[in-house]
């Protein structure tokens, strides 16, 4: 068998947990921009999970709250 390279992974190793994120984010709230922009780039792009560490389903919420605080005018 040739060796592994080090970046692949084997087969009965567990998975990458993702961390919790900050706070709660059941509930994101547009008015908190602080909060959000943990989750914002400096150029104002809205990280992407590989970045931000969080669950696919936080991250959707994270992003709808960020286009929302957007359209307030609350994010630049």
């Amino acid at each position: 068998m040739p060796p592994r390279n080090s970046k692949t992974r084997k087969r009965n190793e567990t998975p990458l947990r993702k961390k919790t994120p900050d706070g709660d984010v059941t509930v994101v709230d547009v008015n908190d921009v602080d909060f959000l922009k943990k989750y914002v780039s400096e150029h104002g792009k809205i990280l992407p999970i590989r970045l931000s560490g969080l669950k696919a389903i936080h991250q959707r919420k994270v992003k709808q709250g960020i286009r929302r605080a957007r359209t307030m005018g609350q994010m630049v």
